[in-house]
């Protein structure tokens, strides 16, 4: 366990209430690193703790109106400091989500939020709507995290969630349709300036923003002088991505006030410690989650009965 320091304003184990929820912890698992929250949960680690354990919530695959197949292969690419993913949301559409997702993770009691993408605003609120309506009754649904930050889309991707006017207009559309549920969207952070869209957000009806998604970045295989990725440029996430995520979380915290669930290069306790410190209340794992399982539980459990240093 991590010894807690003494400047930290709350228990990092304790649950975090964000709008009209209050989930049960504030280590979670990011969008599109550990599927829908389904797999796993029959699997343990060396004390016998499965991977769910601790988390206050995994934010699920990201959902789009219609099925997507991705883009072409490779998708993922490991780089020193991180890895590059070309995915293109691929995913099952909403209709089967609601019809067969929802229903396994009511029944595994996984505490989650559903990422949602879409290329207009009413889009967001449309499918926001739907799955009020399919999941109203299911306790462990806590929320939405909008993206409107994804740079491997043709459609609706970084250059989408560039414009706070935008933004706003997204937000607005699920606000409307939400009800007694967490609403976050998540940010890009290549834009130079990241307050404004946090600002166009909360003043959009969220209660909270995710910051950051994935950096835009490529790398070339020497052997061909070509692009790794197919689509030339995708999203980089990794350890060398957190110096770039503290400062876009501490730019929101200080210019807006909005509360920020950070997430960028967590890979353990002391990193989740480092959003803390700027002033994120909430934290995700996605890259090192992809990596271990196990590692959002790991830094969960880390940071479970530290004392104060």
């Amino acid at each position: 366990m991590t010894a807690l320091p003494a400047w930290l304003p709350f228990d990092p184990a304790s649950p975090v209430t964000l709008g009209p929820r209050t989930l049960p912890g504030r280590i979670w698992t990011a969008s599109g690193c550990f599927g829908y929250g389904l797999d796993g949960a029959d699997i343990r680690d060396a004390r016998g703790a499965g991977p769910f354990a601790g988390l206050g919530a995994v934010v699920t695959k990201t959902v789009t109106p219609a099925p997507r197949r991705g883009n072409p292969p490779p998708r993922v690419w490991g780089t020193v400091h991180g890895a590059l993913n070309s995915i293109g949301l691929e995913n099952v559409g909403l209709d089967r989500f609601l019809d067969d997702v929802v229903p396994r993770l009511a029944g595994a009691g996984t505490p989650f939020v559903v990422s949602l993408a879409g290329t207009r605003p009413d889009e967001f609120g449309v499918m926001t709507r739907r799955l009020r309506a399919a999941a109203l009754d299911v306790p462990g649904w806590h929320g939405v995290e909008l993206n409107l930050s994804c740079p491997n889309v043709a459609k609706g991707g970084v250059d989408f969630g560039r414009d706070p006017d935008t933004v706003r207009a997204c937000t607005e559309a699920a606000a409307a349709e939400i009800g007694e549920r967490l609403l976050t969207a998540k940010l890009t952070p290549n834009s130079a300036r990241i307050a404004p869209l946090a600002a166009a957000a909360a003043a959009g009806g969220a209660h909270a923003v995710t910051a950051v998604n994935t950096l835009v970045g490529m790398d070339v295989d020497l052997r061909t002088g070509k692009p790794v990725l197919p689509r030339r440029r995708g999203g980089y996430s990794g350890p060398g991505i957190l110096p770039v995520a503290l400062a876009k979380v501490d730019e929101i915290v200080l210019e807006t006030g909005v509360p920020v669930i950070g997430v960028g290069g967590i890979r353990t306790a002391e990193d989740a410690l480092r959003f803390f410190a700027v002033g994120a209340v909430a934290v995700q794992v996605g890259t090192a989650q992809m990596d271990d399982p196990f590692a959002a539980a790991a830094v969960a459990a880390g940071l479970n009965g530290g004392g104060a240093a």
